[in-house]
């Protein structure tokens, strides 16, 4: 197996710097790429792309960037993506879940994140894994990349 993929949709609010108590719904959906196992040991580093929606910002806009996986050493997944807002602004989401391995479910389910616009962020945000509902899409969304006979 040269890789693997999987997709991953998570779901939650983000909350405007300029109106902290105003609570948008925010959502992103990501199919996420190991191109290289060998690699993927070395640097923990796979691309994600996909869409976002940002209540009132962004419908549906498409989003690239890397999801850093480093559970046992770094204890933490970095989610980091580019996107084009509604208006034609380019933005990013940033965020990161710190694992702690007494909270699993907690951490694994929960990302905390900031929002950027033209390089300055205009919002925090939190989104979530609904292990309930999404669990078994989840699951069954992983697949090898890279072994001859084999289509995704």
């Amino acid at each position: 197996m040269s890789g693997f993929t999987f997709a991953e949709t998570m779901s939650g609010s983000y909350f405007l710097d300029e109106a902290p108590q105003r609570d948008l719904a925010m959502s992103f959906t990501v199919k996420v790429e190991v191109h290289s196992l060998s690699r993927f040991v070395r640097d923990r580093m796979a691309t994600i792309e996909g869409e976002v929606v940002l209540e009132g910002r962004a419908d549906h806009r498409a989003l690239r960037g890397t999801l850093e996986m480093d559970l046992l050493l770094g204890r933490k997944l970095r989610y980091e993506f580019d996107f084009v807002d509604d208006a034609g602004r380019k933005c990013r989401f940033a965020g990161q879940k710190d694992v702690e391995f007494t909270r699993l479910m907690h951490t694994m389910t929960t990302l905390p994140g900031e929002l950027f616009a033209d390089g300055k962020r205009f919002a925090t945000a939190t989104v979530r894994f609904d292990a309930r509902s999404d669990l078994g899409a989840f699951l069954g969304s992983f697949r090898p990349l890279g072994l001859p006979g084999f289509r995704r």
